[in-house]
């Protein structure tokens, strides 16, 4: 079952954000730790011109993320990784990949990447960072972006990233362009997104787009209310905001989740949840999201998982 089940009584037009405590992980570990991060490095080894960007400029920010997500790291899993201070004399250890790494703080000739680049490469999560008072993106490490690019988005504002805005999102970003402006030192948040997918491959990044495009049309007669919960994936991000001390410049941490439809289905609260978001999502989110032509199989087979139970 997914962690993180962003679905009530109805579909919820609001960003939806809750402060993320000290206690909370930044950044999370889960059974798909190795795995993740051996794509992502695989991704970054094949295409890191695409997967990595960084515009001059912002050194200080990559350092403050790569302290941040470290300490974090280290303080909430002691078991997976540890963090030895000696000064600016950092030792990091990631018990999980059996990795040691020697550096010194602020002194990029002692890590073999950029600061972003490094740390990104130890966790699962997608990290970007906006700068400015615009929320301009620049840098990043994105290998699992669902329908996106860094080649489309670096060196664009938040309202620049989002264009084309469409009606029906237009006042979601501009609450989410207004919370980020104002989002203060000291007080991270966390939010959720869904959607609901073809396939469950996590890099998504809109090189991928016309592949996934053609594999939906395929398969769309296919997708019959007896067949689309095998074939049907939900896709949930849990997304990160922090303001970072030193810089001003915003840490935006994506993790990404996902299941087998027919799994999340299984259990007829989360079932009937679904069917409720989904009928009551307005059709042109349901465009946006490229899930108006399964919808009717998706709501006759979430109608018959309620339904099996509710018999009972």
């Amino acid at each position: 079952m997914l962690p993180y089940f962003p679905f009530g009584q109805r579909y919820n037009d609001k960003m939806g954000t809750t402060p993320l405590l000290e206690s909370d992980r930044l950044v999370e570990i889960d059974a798909n730790y190795v795995a993740d991060v051996t794509l992502k490095r695989q991704l970054l080894k094949e295409l890191p011109d695409y997967y990595y960007q960084a515009l001059p400029g912002n050194v200080t920010a990559q350092w403050e993320v790569l302290d941040l997500v470290l300490q974090n790291l280290a303080r909430v899993s002691p078991e997976s990784f540890s963090l030895r201070q000696d000064g600016t004399c950092w030792h990091w250890k990631n018990h999980l990949l059996d990795e040691e790494t020697t550096f010194m703080f602020g002194d990029e000739t002692t890590l073999p990447l950029e600061p972003l680049d490094w740390v990104g490469r130890q966790v699962q999560e997608d990290l970007i960072l906006l700068a400015g008072d615009d929320a301009t993106l620049v840098a990043g490490q994105l290998c699992f972006a669902n329908d996106w690019s860094l080649d489309e988005k670096i060196g664009l504002s938040f309202w620049e990233i989002h264009a084309p805005i469409t009606s029906i999102v237009e006042p979601m970003l501009r609450a989410a362009q207004t919370f980020m402006a104002r989002l203060p030192i000291g007080r991270p948040v966390w939010r959720t997104n869904w959607s609901v997918k073809i396939s469950n491959q996590l890099d998504m990044t809109s090189r991928h787009t016309p592949a996934l495009k053609q594999q939906l049309i395929e398969q769309l007669p296919t997708l019959t209310p007896d067949t689309i919960g095998e074939q049907l994936y939900v896709r949930i991000e849990r997304q990160t905001l922090t303001r970072l001390p030193h810089s001003g410049a915003v840490l935006f941490g994506i993790h990404t989740y996902q299941n087998r439809l027919a799994d999340e289905a299984a259990d007829p609260e989360r079932a009937y949840r679904m069917a409720r978001v989904f009928s009551t999502t307005p059709t042109a989110m349901l465009d946006y999201k490229n899930m108006t032509a399964f919808m009717p199989a998706l709501q006759m087979y979430l109608g018959s998982r309620q339904s099996s139970v509710d018999s009972h």
